[in-house]
Order: C-alpha cells, then structure tokens, then sequence
C-alpha cells in the first residue's frame, strides 16, 4: 500500500517501511448522524367513527389517525404524532355525513309526549306535641303541569305524616304545702345533725328539706341550743 508524503517543496509517494518512525493515521472512524427510523414497528392506526354531532337532519362523523409502535406480542403503543413524520399516512376518509333524515316540527313534545304526574309535598306542619311523642303531616298530591293527575307511582308517593318529639316529658316536683318551719330555731337543727330526729325533722321540716349536713353524732341526748324535745322532758 501507498501513501503520501507531504512536504514544504514537493509531495513524493514513498513505501510503508519508511514511516516507521511516526505512527500511522487511522483510515476510517466511526460515525452517527441520527439514529434509524423502525419503519417496520411504527405506523398509522385509524381510530373508530366518533358519534354523530346531530341527532337530525345533516351531522358529520369523524376518525383520526394515530401514530402507534407495535410490539412483538402485537400490542401498540400511541406515540406523538412527530414521531411519525417520516411514515407515509393512508389515503383515509377522515369525515363524513350523517343523520340526514329530516328533524320533526316539535322535537321536545315528539320526544317526550304529554306530561307525566310527579308528587308534590306541602311543608310540614308543627309538631302536635312538645314531648311524649306528637305527629307532624303535611299533604302530598300527584300533580301534572300545574293539574291534579293519576298516573303517579303509589310505591314512590313521599311520607304524608312523621312522629315528633318523641321525648320523654319532664314531671313537675310536687312541693309538699305542709312542709314549713314552725319555730324560730329551726336553723340550727341540720347544724346538729338531728334532722333525722322524730321531733326536730317534722316541727322544721322546710329548713330540713334543703339541709345536706351529716346527722349528729350526739349520744347524750343533749342538744346545744335547741330545746329538749317533749318525749324525752316526760321520761
């Protein structure tokens, strides 16, 4: 094989063995400008129609084109559309007409026909007891376009009465009108603890009905500021 020689006044082509002292210059490289296009895995997939954009007289359908790779196991995957570019797209329709029967004059009442019976509730009214259980009512009518009506389903007719305070009614203390105090020392029997005491609880009974003091623990008979009770004055 033959190489050049460059020099400053002239280039002479000279054998190999007389460059052995420099290294020799690669031949080829390596080289990547971009990567390949998988012409085989990547391709157009056309969606489905979409539904009609009228339900009357002239609607149009569309379907789109989808940029898709396909797996071994056949499965795709949609990919952005620039991936595609290079993929020439089919020939498809894209577009086309639909519903092109005429609309009716009255679409709503061709549609819905006359009418059907709903059920109407009134308020409540009050409850008819404040406790121990009363009934609240009200009326529920079936009514059409304003108009009493028959064709109301029974099974779907609301609640017309519902139970009330159903709570239990507090019962007012009856206040014993013989219950008072009849001596002028009545304060200090619940001091002494001797509310309990046969004579002492019944001649102040109203001083003794609001005492929470502990009974006395007198065992004497002797009662400090109170007087001596008649039973005992007769022992």
């Amino acid at each position: 094989m033959e190489r050049r020689a460059l020099g400053r006044a002239r280039a002479q082509l000279l054998p190999d063995a007389t460059c052995t002292a420099e290294p020799k210059p690669r031949t080829h490289e390596p080289c990547l400008l971009k990567r390949c296009h998988k012409h085989k895995k990547l391709q157009w997939l056309v969606s489905a129609w979409s539904k009609c954009s009228a339900t009357c007289d002239r609607g149009t359908q569309k379907r789109f084109l989808k940029c898709a790779e396909k797996y071994v196991s056949g499965k795709y995957r949609e990919l952005a559309s620039r991936k595609c570019l290079h993929v020439p797209k089919p020939d498809l329709e894209l577009a086309r007409p639909c519903a092109l029967f005429p609309c009716p004059a009255h679409p709503l009442q061709a549609a819905a026909g006359p009418p059907r019976g709903g059920w109407v509730a009134s308020p409540w009214s009050q409850c008819s007891a404040s406790c121990g259980g009363g009934v609240q009512r009200r009326s529920v009518q079936c009514m059409a376009g304003g108009r009493p009506a028959s064709d109301c389903s029974p099974h779907q007719k609301p609640e017309s009465s519902l139970a009330c305070n159903t709570h239990f009614c507090t019962i007012p203390e009856k206040k014993d009108t013989f219950c008072k105090d009849y001596f002028h020392w009545c304060h200090l029997v619940p001091q002494h603890g001797m509310c309990s005491h046969k004579f002492y609880g019944k001649q102040c009974c109203k001083t003794c009905s609001k005492s929470n003091l502990p009974e006395s623990k007198w065992k004497d008979g002797s009662y400090p500021g109170l007087p001596v009770p008649l039973t005992q004055e007769k022992q």
